[in-house]
């Protein structure tokens, strides 16, 4: 038996920043992965990062912008192998009354935070014609998943032991815990966090999570159609990278299968036309791209914080996860150590990870 003081499970977005967070303080990390890292959700090619606009009342809107702020400040600091471009989101709304409601919120704050555009002003901000009016929401951009996942494990005291998955997790009566890995290995540890859904079947308690499938598909750069921000609405296109345009997601519950589907391209063709209508009219110049699954939760906000002693999560970031979990990794770390947080303290009772059921 070997043992760390710290154990993360996953090397995703959400392990990978845990364990920089840790790192940072001085703190050596292991961090199990069961393939490589970045290989689920946060293995995309492109990843969108925005705040949702919102109201004061709204904790989404109030957790994503502080989400976006914190990782632009990180990767000021140390992106420079990250590539991203803060290039900003044309946001459109489904409805009349979704739309008013914004307008109002807009009216609110300043034109660097979110201004409304239409017509001729909006195809001009978006490169092309959108299919409406929207906001224009200059915080945000895209950045490179995987690149930032292997940023993020770039330290010195990161561990990273791939091809081990945990299979059993219990406790000592000294209050540390012992791991089992599929490799035969068995570790101990003193603090463990399980940040990736495929751990919560460890969980002493239940954890309420959800697995969604989504399906991405490219198109083609074209240089007489160039798109110069990201256009979103019930998903969303980028501007070319690496010669492709992305368009996703799509979102499927209760469905494990792992191929590229032909009637996903087809949906995400429809995406598109009711984003961009005149961008592309024939649906076989979209191909597609990676199938992943996202963990998500009732109320979309992730499950973060302590569920017994020695032990916590990071999980439920659904699309958000590039944008927020290294937010949490801070809050979550930060709390753990006793230091100040980075956001209001009742954000830990907001995504306490046993909301939804007793403790």
């Amino acid at each position: 038996m070997s043992s760390s003081s710290i154990v993360i499970i996953g090397a995703g977005i959400a392990g990978a920043s845990i364990a920089r967070q840790f790192a940072s303080r001085g703190r050596a990390v292991t961090v199990l992965e069961r393939e490589q890292p970045a290989s689920g959700g946060s293995g995309n090619p492109v990843a969108v990062v925005r705040p949702e606009p919102g109201g004061a009342d709204n904790p989404i809107a109030e957790f994503s912008a502080a989400g976006v702020h914190w990782l632009q400040d990180w990767l000021a600091r140390h992106g420079a192998s990250v590539p991203h471009a803060f290039c900003g989101a044309f946001r459109m709304t489904r409805d009349e009354r979704r739309h008013d409601k914004l307008l109002a919120y807009a009216e609110t704050r300043s034109h660097n935070e979110i201004a409304e555009f239409s017509g001729a002003a909006a195809a001009q901000l978006c490169g092309q014609t959108p299919a409406g009016s929207g906001f224009f929401l200059p915080q945000a951009g895209w950045l490179a998943p995987v690149a930032l996942v292997h940023a993020m494990l770039d330290h010195p005291l990161i561990h990273v032991h791939t091809r081990a998955e945990a299979t059993r997790l219990d406790q000592h009566p000294d209050g540390s815990w012992q791991l089992n890995l599929s490799d035969g290995e068995i570790l101990s540890a003193a603090q463990v966090v399980m940040a990736t859904a495929y751990a919560t079947q460890l969980s002493p308690v239940p954890l309420a999570v959800d697995r969604a499938r989504g399906q991405l598909s490219v198109v083609p750069e074209q240089a007489d159609q160039a798109i110069h921000v990201i256009v979103c609405r019930d998903g969303y296109i980028t501007p070319a990278i690496n010669g492709v345009h992305t368009i996703g997601a799509t979102i499927q519950y209760d469905d494990e299968d792992a191929s590229a589907r032909r009637s996903d391209d087809l949906e995400n063709f429809q995406r598109l036309q009711r984003l961009l209508p005149g961008f592309a009219k024939d649906p076989g110049v979209v191909r597609s791209g990676r199938v992943a699954w996202r963990a998500t939760t009732r109320d979309r906000l992730p499950l973060v914080g302590k569920i017994a002693e020695g032990l916590s999560v990071s999980v439920g970031h659904g699309s958000r996860g590039i944008a927020c979990a290294p937010l949490c990794a801070e809050l979550l770390v930060a709390d753990l150590c006793g230091e100040p947080l980075p956001i209001a303290r009742d954000w830990l009772t907001r995504l306490d990870p046993l909301r939804f059921g007793p403790r």
